[in-house]
């Protein structure tokens, strides 16, 4: 059950970033990928579920599932703090590479577009 839980994370996560990562791909040089904010709050939620998953398991007292969860949770949580950084860096990037191309742009990267 712990790796099913733990499979299913990891297959919500995966779809998170790749629809993250599908933003920045197109053959316009002007065009420039999503900022990282949004899929980052999607991506939070897998966390929150698995802390629940670890309550739940905790009060069923099923011990391999709640400590598994938690020790994903935390992992997870880790990993999402990285991305975080790393996922501006790369927008940021994007954005400037757009700008360089001919894109009428401001100093900063908009959040919005």
């Amino acid at each position: 059950m712990a790796a099913a839980l733990a499979a299913v994370e990891l297959a919500a996560l995966t779809l998170v970033w790749l629809s993250w990562a599908g933003s920045y791909w197109s053959w316009d040089p002007q065009h420039y990928g999503d900022p990282p904010g949004p899929y980052l709050q999607k991506a939070a939620l897998v966390p929150v579920a698995a802390v629940v998953c670890a309550v739940v398991a905790g009060v069923r007292r099923v011990r391999a599932v709640a400590v598994s969860q938690l020790v994903m949770a935390v992992a997870i949580c880790g990993v999402m703090t990285g991305a975080k950084a790393a996922g501006e860096r790369v927008y940021e990037s994007s954005y400037r590479d757009a700008c360089h191309s001919g894109l009428v742009c401001d100093d900063s990267p908009s959040p919005a577009r």
